[in-house]
């Protein structure tokens, strides 16, 4: 059975937003450069992980499970699927089409 995913990006960013604080303060505050914390909500950062879990006063496992196992050590090599993102989907969307054909008409 595979580990669970652990808590939703979005979760963790609205987390660190009711305590007054955002990811690029986090950078910032632990001399990061800018977007490490933001990437470690995608895809493992060992760094970023600590400082993300130490904002919300909780252990990185807690965060990521599948990142770390159960007692706590971080998982190395980070297994493959952690680092797979979702496929994005194309900006040559109906809508752009519409709007590139409506800009023709209009000229």
């Amino acid at each position: 059975m595979a580990a669970t995913r652990g808590q939703h990006k979005a979760d963790i960013k609205s987390t660190l937003e009711k305590r007054g604080l955002t990811l690029r303060c986090l950078d910032r505050a632990h001399n990061l450069p800018l977007g490490t914390c933001s990437f470690t909500l995608r895809e493992p950062h060992a760094v970023g992980e600590q400082v993300i879990a130490a904002a919300l006063g909780v252990s990185p496992g807690e965060l990521w499970p599948h990142r770390y196992r159960t007692d706590g050590v971080r998982l190395r090599p980070q297994p493959a699927a952690n680092y797979r993102t979702p496929p994005q989907k194309p900006k040559t969307s109906e809508t752009l089409r519409r709007f590139n054909a409506n800009t023709i008409e209009q000229v």
